[in-house]
């Protein structure tokens, strides 16, 4: 008999999701939830959410510990009864009494089932996978009902229609984004325009470094990552006594970053600073979904100060905060989370949005050329002045 991969296992049930429970409809597949991913999303016919979680082989108590989690967080975002059901080959019995105790819903699919059912109902598919051993390219094509669609049908407990963000929001996402996705992208993309469009020419690190928007350089479309990363590109140039680095910075899409959920038309949207080219390039990145006081048209006025050990060592860290705080940026304590912030002041769509939009720009290019100087001549750029 072959051998089913968990993503064969997966397609199947993408296509014919019978085999789970009548007239059910495809949501989501491989869909984000806060950091975790889930792998089959449905409505079923009496309006709820049904969660799948499938495994290849066996049921752990791994498995239920993970659709406990999900179902969780799921119950966080929306007002719908939500069941969770835990499909693979076996489900021993001593799982099936803990899944029997937490509401949560078992199948076992054996592959000789699958296989006889494909021989009866779908020959290609069998063809395909059990004769070719190949991945079935329809599964890809199955048609989904968007979340957006699907809460529009429903109502909320107030009365009206839920809206996507209620599903799936960042868990990095701005306590003051608008539960209106129209009105979250519409600021968004308000500041986004300011960004792209403002004329930056600055001195940094009391004047050691001079960055500015190239001349006659107007915003380039860039499309990247097979359609992943699309946005405009602006060219910016620093200048120190010991370099001329070519910088830029990017205003668009992330793959699914910042969640899709945020914005109507389920794009993210991140400002990325980066300095230098190819292998030596650094980056930092804002996403407006973290930022986002939508509400009263405002950015928060601070840049959560997050770095990847692995771009710049912990040992480090303590040493950044100090510098930026020696040349006049303010570092501060964010609340009791243990985390640290680079105030940068109010950013709001006011008269001095220009200013304010250039401290926000200063601010990552300042934070930018640290990561650059730490990461040494090898892959990044060394500043004397930093030494």
């Amino acid at each position: 008999m072959y051998i089913l991969s968990e993503k064969e296992f997966e397609d199947i049930l993408v296509i014919h999701p019978e085999l789970i429970d009548e007239g059910l409809v495809l949501l989501e597949r491989q869909g984000q939830l806060e950091n975790r991913r889930t792998d089959l999303i449905f409505a079923d016919k009496g309006g709820n959410l049904l969660l799948a979680e499938l495994k290849r082989d066996f049921i752990t108590l791994e498995s239920v510990e993970q659709i406990l989690d999900y179902r969780e967080r799921l119950k966080k975002q929306v007002d719908k009864h939500i069941r969770a059901v835990l499909i693979a080959q076996e489900v021993p019995d001593d799982i099936q009494d803990i899944c029997l105790s937490n509401n949560i819903e078992w199948k076992e699919i054996k592959t000789e089932e699958l296989f006889n059912y494909l021989m009866k109902n779908n020959l290609n598919l069998y063809e395909s996978i059990f004769i070719e051993g190949k991945l079935h390219k329809k599964a890809v094509g199955v048609p989904k009902l968007s979340f957006q669609d699907y809460l529009n049908a429903t109502s909320s407990p107030l009365g009206g229609p839920y809206t996507s963000y209620q599903f799936f929001a960042p868990i990095d996402a701005s306590p003051s984004l608008s539960n209106n996705n129209i009105e979250n992208q519409s600021v968004a993309d308000e500041f986004m325009t300011l960004i792209k469009n403002h004329q930056f020419d600055r001195t940094l690190y009391d004047g050691k470094v001079h960055i500015k928007r190239v001349d006659g350089k107007p915003a380039e479309w860039s499309v990247t990552a097979k359609g992943a990363w699309q946005g405009y590109i602006v060219q910016y140039e620093l200048i120190s006594k010991q370099h001329t680095i070519p910088c830029e910075i990017y205003l668009g899409t992330i793959g699914y970053r910042g969640n899709k959920s945020t914005f109507a038309d389920e794009r993210s949207r991140f400002l990325v600073t980066r300095i230098g080219k190819g292998k030596k390039q650094i980056t930092t990145q804002y996403g407006f979904h973290k930022y986002l006081n939508t509400n009263k048209k405002e950015l928060l006025p601070y840049y959560e100060l997050k770095f990847n050990a692995k771009g710049l060592p912990k040992t480090h860290w303590d040493d950044v905060y100090q510098l930026l705080n020696d040349i006049g940026y303010q570092v501060e304590d964010l609340n009791e989370k243990n985390t640290k912030i680079l105030w940068l002041g109010e950013i709001s769509l006011s008269e001095d949005s220009d200013q304010q939009v250039g401290n926000l720009l200063e601010g990552l290019f300042a934070i930018t050329i640290l990561k650059a100087h730490y990461k040494g001549a090898e892959k990044g750029y060394v500043f004397d002045f930093l030494e």
